[in-house]
């Protein structure tokens, strides 16, 4: 399972200046901005390079061809603007010819997007512009054009990260299944203390869900951000320790035990990574329970 960033787009486009920093050198980007009769279809430019940018994160989640839509929807959109705005975008440049012009997106999963860029490099070339070079080609370029450790240190400085994870298909939630017999025997007995015997089927499957997103969305944070990853798992250790050496909160009760256990959970993670997105500390914190009670060291009274 795989989760996707999602990106609001001042996010998206404080996080892309630091990237640029890294790839150009901090005194060579520089920014436009929009709000005062707009950008002229870029967001950062380097003249040592020639290169123009334009920063673009579509709203996730969506599929593939969505995505690949919206991306080319946008570089025909913004290639019209540096036309429009020919003498401006030379002065810009200080009379140096664009030789590129790139959309920093996030994810570029489709072929389909470079064929766009191919055709719109023949477009712009063929409009004699007077901003542009002979050689001006348009690209798209994501995060994995760009060293982990510059990315994982922009992901701790902006204000909010949100990942998106998918419910787990029935494949994949078999194909766990096939091979865990044990973990959902565990899981089967607890959760037996606290639904009735025709609704325990559905209890553990929805732990196993739980489970597999929780764990979904720690693998992509330990990929894409390191830092928040260590902090939120010592987070969940440090919590299952004192479950282990004191026992579960919330009384006698299976369902108070789980809330108990929930809330806390959920208020050390956030604590922990602030800027983790609130729904995401959430889904931690409900698969992290959930492997305790497959797992152990949680349990609860026979009722």
């Amino acid at each position: 399972m795989n989760a996707v960033q999602v990106w609001n787009p001042d996010d998206w486009e404080l996080f892309s200046l630091n990237l640029l920093q890294t790839r150009h050198g901090a005194l060579n980007v520089h920014k436009i901005p929009a709000a005062h009769q707009g950008d002229f279809g870029i967001d950062y430019y380097c003249t040592k390079e020639a290169v123009a940018y334009q920063c673009y994160a579509v709203e996730e989640p969506i599929d593939i061809s969505t995505r690949a839509d919206r991306q080319k929807t946008k570089i025909t959109r913004d290639l019209a603007k540096i036309v429009a705005n020919e003498s401006q975008v030379g002065a810009l440049f200080n009379e140096v010819k664009i030789k590129h012009w790139i959309l920093l997106a996030p994810l570029h999963d489709s072929k389909e997007v470079n064929l766009h860029c191919s055709k719109k490099t023949k477009d712009m070339r063929e409009k004699k512009c007077g901003a542009l070079d002979e050689t001006f080609e348009v690209a798209i370029h994501d995060l994995a054009l760009f060293p982990a450790a510059v990315i994982a240190n922009g992901l701790t400085s902006i204000s909010r990260v949100k990942l998106s994870v998918p419910e787990p298909t029935i494949e994949e939630v078999q194909a766990w299944t096939a091979g865990s017999s044990n973990l959902l025997a565990n899981a089967h007995h607890k959760l037996s203390k606290r639904s009735s015997p025709e609704n325990v089927g559905e209890a553990v499957s929805d732990a196993t869900s739980a489970f597999l997103q929780g764990n979904a969305l720690l693998d992509a944070l330990r990929n894409g951000s390191p830092d928040l990853h260590e902090k939120v798992t010592i987070a969940i250790k440090s919590r299952a320790r004192r479950l282990q050496f004191a026992g579960p909160q919330g009384g006698q009760d299976a369902s108070g035990i789980l809330h108990a256990e929930l809330d806390s959970l959920i208020s050390a993670v956030q604590s922990a990574a602030p800027n983790l997105s609130i729904e995401n500390a959430e889904q931690i914190a409900y698969g992290a329970i959930s492997e305790w009670i497959m797992r152990c060291p949680l349990d609860f009274p026979n009722a």
